[in-house]
């Protein structure tokens, strides 16, 4: 199980553990200013398609850590460049799978920190785009 702390004074600290007595080699992760991030894409070895958004061109830049897969960061962690962070925290067995809905956001639960990180600057943002996703 992971856990996160944040402490706010004048600044705000974000500290989160990863309780794994291994690596799945995780490292610092920058996805650049409208850098693609391929929202579109079928994984190798699957049949159908996963994930049901268009690539994503203009959005903010992203720092975290983060296991890179086939070039794309599975995030952990992170922080865009307004100040906007989240962690996936990981609580096993407490994982649930929704099938796709028509007129929603469909985010596949590896996308969900990119998909907020990349577009919202703000908390009112953030709850505006959960508004319109399924996850």
């Amino acid at each position: 199980m992971c856990t996160a702390a944040t402490y706010k004074t004048k600044g705000f600290y974000f500290g989160r553990t990863l309780d794994y007595e291994f690596s799945y080699g995780e490292e610092i992760t920058i996805t650049p200013r409208n850098y693609p991030i391929p929202f579109r894409i079928v994984p190798r070895n699957f049949p159908v398609p996963l994930r049901h958004l268009p690539e994503l061109t203009q959005h903010h830049a992203i720092i975290g850590m983060a296991h890179v897969a086939d070039n794309y960061p599975l995030y952990y962690d992170a922080m865009n460049e307004k100040g906007l962070g989240m962690a996936g925290l990981n609580f096993v067995g407490n994982a649930a799978y929704a099938e796709p809905v028509d007129g929603m956001q469909n985010v596949a639960q590896f996308e969900f920190i990119p998909w907020i990180l990349s577009r919202c600057a703000t908390i009112p943002e953030v709850r505006e785009a959960l508004a319109r996703m399924n996850l």
